[in-house]
């Protein structure tokens, strides 16, 4: 009985970690204030569980729906962001990402797997020298004051086919990231998302309907077997005649 008690709930469990929605067309989201783009759906603020910043103006393309989030891209990275920090969007934008924006390297200096110099492990990609070209500006984020009154700036980019982050002294020159005010439409809120069924009233009631029959079937499998036991036979006594 314990074995289906535990089996029953570790299907509602599963249930409540399914993603609400998956769409094979492509959803735009537009960034109503500058949020951060999580590695983890936990969405930690946490020095280690943020990819880059996500500007204000521009968009997501959602891969895949959550309660509280969505998995998106974001400007060739995958991550996590809040749902309550975006709006979706009915159309495809142009400039869904800030675009042509440049950087020049104005030190020589190291790309690093994160915005830090203190890592207890070395974190340097490649080294990256003076005037390098063929930089692509990826996003910003807060990390370590790497220099004494430097600020707390690096830039994600990429260069080579390989991700990193340079601080934000060794670079000598860097585009305006321009507000987008590019027109887009928004979907209609109350059809903007489908209901999870964990939350939604009718969904609820089909997902019990739908587990009665599962339950009894377990249950009946689970329950222990009788084992039949045939009635002993009275030896018959032979009179004689």
């Amino acid at each position: 009985m314990k074995r289906l008690i535990f089996f029953l709930i570790s299907i509602i469990i599963s249930i409540t970690q399914l993603p609400i929605n998956i769409s094979a067309k492509s959803r735009f989201a537009r960034i109503e204030k500058m949020t951060n783009i999580y590695k983890t759906i936990s969405l930690d603020n946490s020095f280690e569980n943020i990819i880059c910043l996500a500007e204000e103006s521009y968009f997501v393309e959602i891969i895949v729906e959550y309660e509280q989030c969505y998995r998106v891209n974001y400007n060739q990275v995958t991550g996590f962001v809040k749902k309550a920090d975006v709006k979706e969007i009915s159309n495809t934008p142009l400039t869904p990402y800030p675009n042509n924006i440049k950087l020049t390297i104005g030190n020589n200096c190291n790309l690093r797997s994160s915005p830090t110099t203190q890592s207890t492990t070395t974190n340097i990609v490649i080294p990256i020298y003076t005037n390098t070209e063929n930089i692509e500006f990826i996003g910003r984020i807060f990390g370590e004051e790497a220099i004494d009154f430097g600020g707390n700036t690096w830039y994600l980019i990429k260069h080579n086919n390989q991700y990193g982050y340079i601080y934000n002294k060794y670079v000598s020159s860097i585009s305006p990231i321009y507000y987008n005010t590019e027109n887009v439409s928004y979907t209609q809120e109350d059809i903007q998302s489908i209901q999870n069924p964990i939350t939604h009233t009718p969904s609820i009631i089909l997902i019990i309907i739908l587990s009665i029959p599962i339950a009894i079937t377990l249950f009946i499998f689970f329950l222990p077997q009788k084992t039949k036991h045939k009635p002993k036979r009275t030896p018959k006594i032979i009179e004689k005649y």
